[in-house]
Order: C-alpha cells, then sequence, then structure tokens
C-alpha cells in the first residue's frame, strides 16, 4: 500500500445554496440538487480531515432537499445526529435516523432525501479497500463489491464506531501521531479491515464461507489473516487470543486450521516470524554501537537466552554471536 497522505483539516459554510450546490459536486460527484424547504432557510455547515485515503467529517444542513448523484467511487459511511435521510439506489433504498449506520453503495446512482440532518461521514478510499479485502478473502480486487446496506450486527456497528471514533480522536487528533506516515496507514487499515468485517460484501462472504468448510485443501481466510497479523505485530506482546480475534475465529479453530494447513501451530508461527526478525536485526547491528545479542532477543520476546541461542542455531546454523560480529 503507498502512503498515506498527509492529514488537512477543511470547514465549509454557506446559506446559499448554489454555493453549496457547486461543493457537493466538486467534493463527492456529479449531482442535481433540489430544495425542498425555503430557499432562505438554507444553511450547510461541513467540517472535517482529508486525506487521500480516508477523511472524517460532520456535515450539517437545514431544511429538506434531494439529491440525484452519480457513483462516487468511493465508500460512504453515514451516521446522522439529528434529523432524517432516505437513500436509494436501483436496487435498495434505506431509511435512517439518528445513532443508526448505512454504507452507501460506491458504483451506482443515487437518490437521497436529507430533512434537517447534522451527520458524521467516513469516506475510505475504494481501490486500496478493495485490494484490503481481496488480501484477506482470497478474492482478485475486481471480485470485491460493496453495496447500499447496514451494518451486518449491533456489535459489529459499535465496532466500527469505536475504530473511527479511535481515528478522529488519537490519531487524526494528536498532531504527532497524525505525522506519522506509519500511523496515517495503520489508521486506514484499521478503517478499511473494520469496514470489510462491519457491511455485507463479497470478501466477507468469502472468508466466512471458507471458515464453515471442513473440507477442501485450499489455505483459508483465516490462516491468512492470522498470518497477517503476526507479521505486522511480531514486536508486541500478543497472544493466541489476539491472533484468534485479529482472524475472526476461535483459539481452538484456529489452532486446528493451522495444524490442517500449516502443519504447526499459531504460537510456533510466531516465533519463527520473530526469530526472523531477530536473525535480520543481528546481520544489520554492529557490537560497535553497543549492539547485543541478549539485547535483540530480549526486543523480539526471547527472554531466556539459552533457549534463544538453540532456537536460532537450529534455524540458521551459526550462533547469534557470530551473526552479530559479521
Amino acid at each position: 500500500m503507498t502512503a498515506v497522505s498527509e492529514p488537512e483539516a477543511y470547514e465549509f459554510a454557506t446559506d446559499d445554496p448554489d454555493l453549496a450546490y457547486a461543493m457537493i459536486c466538486a467534493r463527492y460527484s456529479d449531482s442535481t440538487f433540489r430544495i425542498s424547504g425555503h430557499r432562505d432557510a438554507f444553511q450547510l455547515h461541513l467540517r472535517g480531515t482529508d486525506t487521500d485515503r480516508f477523511s472524517l467529517e460532520r456535515m450539517r444542513q437545514s431544511v429538506a432537499f434531494g439529491t440525484s448523484t452519480a457513483p462516487s467511487g468511493a465508500l460512504f459511511v453515514a451516521r446522522p445526529r439529528a434529523g432524517r435521510c432516505d437513500v436509494s439506489t436501483d436496487e435498495r433504498e434505506v431509511q435512517f435516523g439518528p445513532g443508526e449506520t448505512v454504507l452507501i453503495d460506491p458504483l451506482r446512482p443515487l437518490s437521497t432525501c436529507l430533512d434537517d440532518v447534522d451527520y458524521d461521514v467516513v469516506r475510505l478510499d475504494l481501490g486500496e479497500t478493495a485490494r484490503i479485502a481481496a488480501d484477506l478473502s482470497g478474492l482478485a480486487p475486481e471480485g470485491v463489491r460493496f453495496w447500499l446496506s447496514r451494518p451486518l450486527s449491533a456489535s459489529r456497528e459499535r465496532h466500527w464506531h469505536a475504530a473511527a471514533e479511535h481515528v478522529r480522536r488519537d490519531v487524526l487528533g494528536d498532531p504527532e501521531i497524525a505525522a506519522s506516515p506509519m500511523a496515517r496507514a495503520e489508521a486506514f487499515r484499521l478503517l478499511a479491515t473494520t469496514l470489510i468485517h462491519t457491511f455485507p460484501n463479497t470478501a466477507l462472504d468469502a472468508v466466512e464461507d471458507a471458515t464453515r468448510r471442513d473440507a477442501g485443501s485450499a489455505e483459508p481466510a483465516v490462516v491468512r489473516r492470522a498470518i497477517d497479523f503476526m507479521e505486522r505485530h511480531a514486536g508486541e506482546p500478543i497472544d493466541l487470543a489476539d491472533i484468534a480475534e485479529a482472524a475472526g475465529i476461535g483459539p481452538r479453530g484456529l489452532q486446528h486450521a493451522f495444524r490442517k494447513h500449516r502443519d504447526t501451530t499459531p504460537r510456533a508461527h510466531l516465533l519463527a516470524v520473530r526469530l526472523e526478525r531477530a536473525h535480520h536485526e543481528l546481520l544489520e547491528g554492529d557490537p560497535a554501537r553497543g549492539d547485543t545479542v541478549s539485547g535483540v532477543a530480549r526486543r523480539w520476546g526471547f527472554t531466556h537466552l539459552g533457549r534463544f541461542t538453540a532456537a536460532y542455531r537450529r534455524r540458521f546454523g551459526p550462533p547469534p554471536s557470530e551473526t552479530l560480529r559479521r
């Protein structure tokens, strides 16, 4: 995944419907705009933070108006704080109000009616989200499809809002964290992964079908998700429960899947990943800088130096001290 751009705060306010219409077309997609209430009572206020991969914003608008909108080509999740929304495509229609959450179809024209609405919106890049969904499910990115829908359950909806609030408050709300390219990339991955597990889509169908199958030789998506999680968090104090939760399966089910498809256990795979990371660090290390075998071992979770050395020699041949001195 390419780098996520630095966040930019923005704000737009107007009581001119024509300016509002021009902004909506420029920011979202080509639309037609119909005001049902009095034009002189119209107000619109938009405030948020943008990156090229995601944005979080809040929009408030008075009076009722409708739009007919071309496909946006982006994933939008909307949740009103007040007012009513009616969104429809040629396939589906959803009416929702305060506290309810809806994913907007990114590839179909929309008809919307918004009546004195105050709502939060999260936007995600469709292409990058589809690539993450493809990695999780084994589908090709072009086979990943989202549509106008509500969350699959109340608990998944709560998880989505917790993830969005974390990104808003703890990432974008902290200038030091927001300045970190790695933090921005992880924030996008968190939002995309959570969206994939919250709303109906073809990738999630493929993942859940794989977990239900007891036969077949193809490696299931839960194993790939577990491995991806371990590789991304190998330097953190994660355990089997964390890995299983990230994979979307229970610990016993994950153990069974690893034995069947990898002839190992999740714990053994995590130790192998950490051993590889320690090996790489030793290769790059320099005793003159104060690098030590024990220090590297501890950083990767090996607290017993003798067991670390034995495992290292079984995997790489020479002892770790010899690798460090090269």
